[in-house]
């Protein structure tokens, strides 16, 4: 049985039951730190009487999160209300149910219903936020694309899935390929020289480029840069003038587009054919890279 402490401390509580959070919280505002298992998750939701939809999406983060050991004690609490309710922590608990592994966490509990109103209204720190703090370069063009590299090494050619990585994946996926920082830089450089296509998707097929022949890919990107010495037909210079056009008659361009012209370019060159017009039907998959 876990001893209530003074609410600007905490002690270690091991897997409480329910009943004994509910006689602690009913003392008042009081911090713990436990250990919540998947039964303790479940009977904690049972009195999440009045919180926000569940969002299916974070949940699903959450439970890769867990499953995969990237869920540290990061002074984030889960809250209840002096008579039990869960009025924060929701998805972390639904997660925990789900993943079926136990998370060590803060808890406050014993708190009045109505503070319910004042939680969660901060920002939530992205995944450029988090590499900005590991004084990583270029952290927001970095960020956007890890997220676009997840995506593509799990099939997803169109870019339109819901689904996002965590930020914990965002790092495990760095970790595997840094060369990717390159990409970011290169990709950085080749939008100052033309700000035609966002610095996401350069870098992106800088990466994928790059697997493929790393001589070609230097070259490529210094052209789609500078269009220095580009004859009539070149596959650059289509790519140069359709989005230079497109973007002047429609203003944006998915991005997946952006990604599909800079690989059919890409292609082309490889194939040493030349292209007069740029032309992706709408909606469909970005080709592989040859």
């Amino acid at each position: 049985m876990a001893t209530a402490v003074a609410p600007n401390l905490a002690m270690l509580a091991p897997e409480l039951t329910i009943d004994e959070l509910n006689q602690l919280a009913a003392g008042g505002p009081q911090a713990l730190r436990v250990t919540i298992t998947p039964s303790l998750a479940k009977a904690l939701l049972k009195q999440n009487t009045k919180n926000r939809n569940l969002r299916e999406a974070t949940v699903g983060d959450y439970v890769r999160d867990i499953e995969s050991g990237e869920w540290p004690l990061n002074g984030e609490t889960i809250k209840t209300a002096i008579n039990g309710d869960v009025l924060d922590g929701q998805h972390r608990l639904t997660a925990i149910e789900k993943a079926g592994v136990p998370v060590e966490t803060f808890m406050v509990i014993g708190l009045p219903p109505e503070t319910q109103a004042t939680m969660d209204a901060g920002r939530r720190r992205t995944t450029a936020d988090a590499l900005t703090l590991n004084d990583e370069s270029h952290a927001t063009a970095l960020a956007s694309i890890i997220r676009r590299v997840w995506a593509w090494k799990r099939g997803d050619r169109k870019f339109n899935q819901r689904s996002s990585p965590t930020t914990a994946e965002c790092r495990a996926l760095l970790k595997q390929h840094p060369e990717i920082r390159r990409s970011a830089e290169i990709a950085a450089r080749t939008r100052i020289a033309f700000p035609h296509i966002p610095a996401s998707a350069l870098g992106t097929a800088h990466w994928l480029f790059n697997a493929v022949d790393s001589g070609e890919c230097a070259e490529f990107f210094a052209r789609v840069g500078d269009g220095a010495e580009l004859p009539v037909g070149h596959p650059i210079l289509a790519l140069r003038s359709r989005v230079t056009s497109e973007r002047a008659k429609e203003g944006t361009i998915p991005w997946a587009r952006h990604l599909a012209y800079l690989v059919h370019a890409w292609n082309a060159q490889r194939e040493d054919r030349t292209l007069s017009r740029m032309v992706v039907k709408p909606g469909a998959p970005v080709p592989t890279p040859k």
